[in-house]
């Protein structure tokens, strides 16, 4: 399995060194948004919009990685592989994450460069937040994305067809995001919020993978 993981991973990576597509996607929509949201939001709203905004580019960029396991038929390629598909699940996922983390890194550079008035202040909470909530995203979109590829035009469609999958998990993170600066590390990590939140991804994490496997399979 760990093997199997581990070429899937790097084939990924090895594309996206090559081609660089991806790359260029994420640095010209991460300047826009970070641009955008700076100049006309309120200082209040920055560190909402940076999640938003992560949220929103995510969704795009997965996208584009999920239309790159599409043959010339425009079927998924991976209905050939012959292991189970729930490992090449994880291995997406955890390539999208690799992915996810780079755009995080580049949107607080941005955001900071380009606001005046608010800075995002890097720390231990931030950092552990921000992996949690990347993680999650990663989950969503890998699974969901990659199923939705065998229906014709489900670009336009997806954010809203996992829309209700993704609330809950929506609605714990911002809940811990009004929590984010108001406690040292030692608390942050015992509010119910984030514990309900990392227990929400390793649910997501158990679940989705054989899901995957197990609605492309039929």
């Amino acid at each position: 399995m760990f093997k199997i993981l581990k070429i899937i991973f790097f084939k990924d990576v090895l594309i996206e060194i090559r081609e660089k597509g991806n790359f260029y996607y994420i640095l010209i929509l991460s300047a826009v948004f970070s641009l955008v949201f700076t100049t006309y939001l309120d200082y209040k709203y920055i560190l909402f919009s940076f999640y938003i905004t992560l949220l929103i580019t995510s969704m795009l960029v997965n996208q584009r990685i999920s239309r790159q396991e599409l043959g010339k038929n425009d079927e998924l390629i991976v209905f050939s592989l012959p292991f189970d598909l729930s490992v090449f699940c994880i291995a997406k996922i955890i390539f999208n994450f690799v992915i996810f983390i780079f755009q995080a890194l580049l949107l607080f550079f941005l955001y900071n460069l380009f606001s005046n008035s608010y800075y995002i202040e890097f720390n231990y909470n931030f950092i552990l937040f921000t992996i949690i909530y990347i993680l999650g995203l990663s989950i969503f979109f890998t699974c969901f994305s990659l199923m939705l590829e065998r229906i014709k035009g489900e670009g336009q469609f997806m954010f809203i067809t996992i829309l209700p999958l993704v609330v809950p998990f929506l609605f714990l993170s911002f809940n811990t995001l009004n929590q984010l600066y108001y406690y040292e590390f030692s608390e942050f990590i015992k509010l119910f919020n984030l514990q309900l939140l990392i227990a929400f991804d390793i649910l997501l994490f158990a679940v989705c993978p054989i899901l995957f496997s197990y609605a492309l399979r039929r």
